[in-house]
C-alpha cells in the first residue's frame, strides 16, 4: 500500500507542476512569479519576507515584483501601521483573473471532498500538514548541504537558472 500511495503522491505532484505550468502560461508570467503570487494569497508581506519565502535575493526579488506589478497583479504600498515598511499586495485583477481561472477546479474539488467524512478529512490535513513540514525541513537540508564541485554548473548561483525555469518534482518522501 506504501507504494501505491507513493506513486499517488509522485503522480499528484507531477499534475500539480502541469497545473502550475498552465496558469502561468495563462496569466503571462514565469513559475518564480506564479510562486510569488502563490505566497501573496495567503497574506501580504514586505519585499524582505516575500523574497525568503521564495527563495530569492533581494536583486530578484526587486526585478520579480517589477514584473508583476507591469502585469497589474501586485503592488508595493506603505504598510498602514507602520509607513516606513513596503508591504507587497495582490491586485483586485489578479484576484479576479485567479479566481476565473480556479472557479471550476475549485466547485469540482469541493464536490469530491463531500464524499469524505469529517475523520477521513481530518487524516488528510494531517497527512499534508505533516508532508509539508518534511518537505519545508528537506529543503532546508538540500539548499544548505554544500554542492560537490562536479556538480557545480561554471557560474551558477541560486538564481542562475533564471526565472522562467522550474525545479523537477522531487520524489515524495512518506
Amino acid at each position: 500500500m506504501v507504494a501505491k500511495l507513493t506513486a499517488a503522491i509522485r503522480r499528484y505532484q507531477r499534475e500539480i507542476d502541469a497545473l502550475d505550468q498552465a496558469v502561468a502560461e495563462r496569466l503571462g508570467v514565469n513559475r518564480t512569479d506564479l510562486r510569488c503570487l502563490d505566497l501573496l494569497l495567503d497574506r501580504p508581506m514586505t519585499v524582505t519576507e516575500l523574497a525568503e519565502h521564495a527563495g530569492l535575493s533581494q536583486s530578484a526579488m526587486t526585478t520579480a515584483l517589477d514584473r508583476l506589478e507591469t502585469a497589474g497583479y501586485a503592488c508595493r504600498a506603505r504598510d498602514a501601521n507602520d509607513r516606513r515598511r513596503i508591504q507587497v499586495q495582490l491586485t483586485d485583477a489578479f484576484l479576479a483573473r485567479i479566481a476565473e481561472i480556479f472557479e471550476p477546479f475549485a466547485a469540482e474539488a469541493t464536490a469530491d471532498l463531500d464524499r469524505y467524512s469529517v475523520a477521513e478529512l481530518e487524516t488528510l490535513v494531517r497527512f499534508f500538514a505533516d508532508g509539508s513540514e518534511r518537505r519545508a525541513r528537506h529543503a532546508r537540508r538540500i539548499r544548505n548541504a554544500s554542492i560537490p564541485p562536479a556538480a557545480r554548473r561554471p557560474g551558477a548561483h541560486r538564481e542562475a537558472a533564471g526565472p522562467d525555469s522550474s525545479p523537477e518534482p522531487a520524489p515524495p518522501s512518506l
